[in-house]
């Protein structure tokens, strides 16, 4: 027998359903081949684990394509088509004894409220129903009946903010060679919960620290295989939405029902505490007038382009030019039209332009005049970590114009700032600043945890976690919006088990 080979690829991408700005396909990182092998490998990534389980197991790893971007409105269909057919293409080849996808999970195009299980599905009708087929997604992952129909095993997650990147690409991947070699029978026990978490939805804190503790338990006691607790993506408005637990037993008598069951269960009794809150921006600008040993790291969690928003809201600038007493402090800014004219200014020129408020309707464009203090065509990144530690990725123009203590980075393209590295690749050491504001909520936490003193802020916009603001209709009834009666129960699926 040969060498066995697994194919790996896909798309992964978060998405928003009231972000009125589409993702392009010059929004994501494409590689294929050994580019995609080698800029993944060793890291902290789905597709790193997916590397390093294989690499134990002397399995070989194809990868067609893997399209990657950050969070933001729904991918064009033309993107979602073209990484679909590459890895169809591929898939035709029949070159391979497993697949294991590396995906989100909570991305939607214009035309489909659940691409990964159309993809899923398209795989499927290539290769039948006996190639073991399992993914690995996000914990904020849009679970739907199809994916669970066509995927063998699905892992996500089991930290938030998310650091197990690498972990569940490894668990993925076992999950696949041990059905391949018939150690494993996946039998599936799933239920669906009609809630969102709502800011307090950390795994390392109460109440989901305890939830995935039992969880984690039964894996490591033999009751059940594998065990992922999801929860939603909170601004996709589509059918079903909601949390889900997949609790996945081996063999045919091995449901885990009564342990999906009580987790659901347990999810749904502590829902009003699942919803958080958060100090205010000026609570935390007061602090750092004052003067604190750490630079303040904030997350605009109004405006996260971690949760899909566009990245544009001047809320936070405005918030920072009005206090001269701060010190030292930097804000991200999406603004395509400021980048071009910092760049025909010229470095070292004195501009006034106006900037920010074009999608982000909570604050209007805000005009300022500034020093051009830096400018670049591309720049590229390499995490930190430990979340995605190792990730390379591109990005594209920018420019840093300074308004006196605070600095501006316009950039052509949203970016969540989840590590230091965006930073210092575009000229600012947060580490040398008073505050540092990032388009993310909690994510950023484990990156900067070494740079200062992180806090996620109350802001207004459409990441905000005010849920009752945005104008959802396909995706009710769900809680917090509605109240309701429920009792867990089981969803039907196809079992590999049978």
């Amino acid at each position: 027998m040969g060498r066995r080979r697994i194919l790996a690829g896909g798309i992964a991408q978060e998405s928003h359903s009231f972000n009125p700005v589409p993702t392009g396909r010059e929004r994501f990182n494409i590689q294929s081949g050994a580019a995609a092998i080698a800029g993944a490998r060793g890291s902290n990534s789905l597709l790193g684990g997916i590397l390093d389980a294989a690499a134990e197991a002397d399995v070989e790893v194809i990868v067609p394509t893997l399209f990657r971007a950050q969070s933001g409105g729904p991918v064009e269909d033309a993107v979602f088509a073209e990484m679909r057919d590459i890895l169809c293409d591929a898939a035709r080849r029949g070159d391979f004894d497993a697949i294991v996808l590396p995906l989100h999970g909570g991305m939607l195009t214009p035309t489909l409220h659940d691409p990964e299980g159309a993809l899923m599905t398209a795989l499927r009708a290539i290769t039948g129903p006996d190639l073991p087929m399992t993914a690995a997604f996000d914990l904020h992952a849009h679970v739907t009946p199809e994916i669970l129909d066509t995927c063998d095993l699905l892992a996500g997650y089991l930290t938030n903010p998310h650091g197990d990147q690498g972990a569940t690409g490894r668990r993925a991947t076992r999950a696949a060679l041990d059905i391949l070699s018939g150690r494993l029978r996946p039998v599936l026990s799933a239920v669906h919960v009609p809630m969102l978490t709502l800011g307090n939805d950390r795994t390392d804190e109460e109440p989901l620290q305890g939830l995935q503790a039992r969880a984690r338990a039964a894996v490591e006691s033999g009751a059940a295989y594998d065990v992922s607790i999801f929860n939603a993506q909170q601004f996709l408005d589509v059918p079903g939405l909601g949390q889900w637990v997949l609790a996945y037993g081996n063999g045919r008598d091995a449901a885990p029902d009564a342990l999906a069951l009580d987790l659901a269960q347990s999810l749904w009794d502590q829902r009003r505490a699942l919803i958080g809150t958060y100090p205010s921006l000026d609570s935390c600008l007061d602090r750092a007038e004052q003067g604190t040993p750490r630079p303040l790291i904030l997350g605009d969690q109004g405006d996260r382009v971690a949760g899909g928003g566009p990245g544009d809201s001047t809320h936070v600038l405005r918030a920072l030019l009005a206090r001269p007493k701060l010190p030292p402090s930097v804000v991200p800014l999406t603004d395509p039209e400021a980048v071009r004219a910092c760049h025909a200014a010229g470095q070292g020129a004195r501009v006034t332009l106006t900037v920010g408020g074009r999608h982000s309707t909570v604050a209007p464009p805000l005009e300022v005049t500034g020093e051009v203090l830096g400018l670049g065509t591309e720049a590229h990144i390499t995490y930190d970590g430990p979340a995605d530690a190792g990730y390379k990725a591109r990005l594209g123009a920018y420019a840093l114009l300074g308004l006196g203590n605070v600095q501006v980075l316009l950039t052509d393209q949203p970016y969540s700032y989840l590590d230091p590295d965006y930073f210092r690749a575009m000229g600012v050491d947060p580490a040398r600043m008073g505050v540092v504001v990032t388009r993310s909520g909690y994510h950023f936490t484990l990156n900067f945890a070494a740079t200062g003193e992180c806090i996620t802020v109350d802001t207004p916009g459409m990441t905000s976690y005010r849920v009752q603001e945005l104008p959802f209709t396909v995706a009710r009834p769900f809680f917090p919006l509605d109240e309701m009666d429920f009792a867990p129960a089981l969803h039907a699926h196809r079992s590999r088990a049978g």
